[in-house]
């Protein structure tokens, strides 16, 4: 996560305040002020310029999407604006009046936005039963603002029992019980040995575990979940060395869609599997009791070899070629040790 405590801080504003966001460089030229961690504002100098310009080349450099966040509180002649009566409205319709708007700025800090198909995969996830837990080291009030931003939280729920940092969940005397609590999980401030306690708590209570990452530190919680993420782009190769999968393009909403392809895959392959069996059972069968009563036989060679090649092949390989189902991401999530024929699944195929 790319965004800093001080613009996390900056989101408890005054609503009367003009919040203005977009390309760094853009707002520290229309800013003379800059707000401090302890909330206090000072003159922005070219120090402190030059200290914001150098984090932003280093968040691009780590492939983060960067956007200034500041505000202003003299708000001049929009102070009473109440709507399109106001005499002010004029200028909100001309843009050449914008860059006087937004004139002396307080700068709050520096964002990596999250993606705009966050949102709704975190949605899909949760329509599917998958839980998502978020495991980070930045600041606890930083990723809280981010978790509600993208979904992992609802806007007003109370997150006391579900947001904690490494140190407050190791020291928990029973720690798979918050494990179990439906809904998302945050935990910051989290060194790599929380990140494997947390993946090996989640696997000795019979969960299946994805977990994602990008660093060195990462590595030991990807190699130990069952399934490890890594990213392709900022991913270090030590991160995609103890990996299952690399992402290609680091989007979280590649990895649910990867789940519905996968379900989906998962559906066809034991629609034909099934399909095939039931098909075959009953050429099996007449051949095996024409052998055991000592009869001519049922089905010659040639008569066999017709069957599979045209009643069986063509309309199991086009199961194996299925759409996915419209609800396929609204099913609960299968167990690992379900087999693909169950006991009343053979006994069916027996009947027909």
């Amino acid at each position: 996560m790319g965004m800093s405590a001080k613009s996390a801080r900056a989101r408890m504003l005054d609503p009367d305040d003009i919040v203005v966001m977009g390309a760094v460089e853009n707002l520290l030229e229309r800013s003379g002020y800059i707000q401090l961690l302890d909330g206090s504002v000072v003159l922005l100098d070219e120090g402190a310029k030059a200290l914001i310009l150098s984090t932003l080349r280093e968040m691009s450099a780590s492939a983060l999407r960067c956007l200034g966040f500041a505000y202003k509180e003299d708000l001049a002649e929009f102070a009473t604006y109440d709507g399109e009566e106001h005499a002010a409205h004029k200028y909100l319709l001309d843009p050449s009046y914008y860059s006087s708007i937004e004139s002396n700025l307080i700068f709050c800090g520096l964002l990596d936005p999250p993606r705009e198909e966050v949102h709704k995969a975190i949605e899909d996830c949760r329509a599917a039963g998958i839980r998502v837990m978020v495991i980070t080291g930045d600041n606890k009030e930083t990723a809280e603002a981010i978790c509600r931003e993208i979904g992992v939280f609802g806007s007003t729920e109370d997150i006391s029992s579900k947001s904690f940092t490494g140190k407050e969940f190791m020291s928990l005397s029973d720690k798979k019980k918050l494990l179990r609590q439906t809904g998302g999980l945050l935990f910051s401030r989290a060194e790599p040995k929380h990140k494997q306690e947390i993946v090996r708590l989640l696997k000795e209570d019979g969960e299946v575990v994805a977990m994602t990452g990008d660093g060195v530190n990462d590595a030991p919680a990807l190699k130990l979940a069952d399934i490890g993420v890594a990213m392709g782009i900022t991913g270090t190769e030590v991160a995609k060395e103890a990996s299952d999968m690399v992402l290609a393009d680091d989007n979280f909403s590649t990895i649910v869609a990867a789940v519905g392809e996968g379900r989906s895959i998962y559906d066809n392959m034991k629609a034909f599997i099934r399909y095939m069996i039931s098909s075959n059972i009953g050429e099996v069968a007449s051949i095996f009791l024409t052998s055991a009563l000592g009869i001519p036989e049922g089905l010659i060679p040639v008569q066999l070899l017709w069957v599979n090649l045209v009643t069986d092949g063509p309309p199991a390989t086009a199961l194996g070629f299925n759409p996915p189902d419209k609800d396929i991401m609204k099913k609960p999530p299968r167990r690992s040790d379900d087999s693909l024929i169950t006991p009343w699944i053979l006994f069916r195929y027996m009947k027909r």
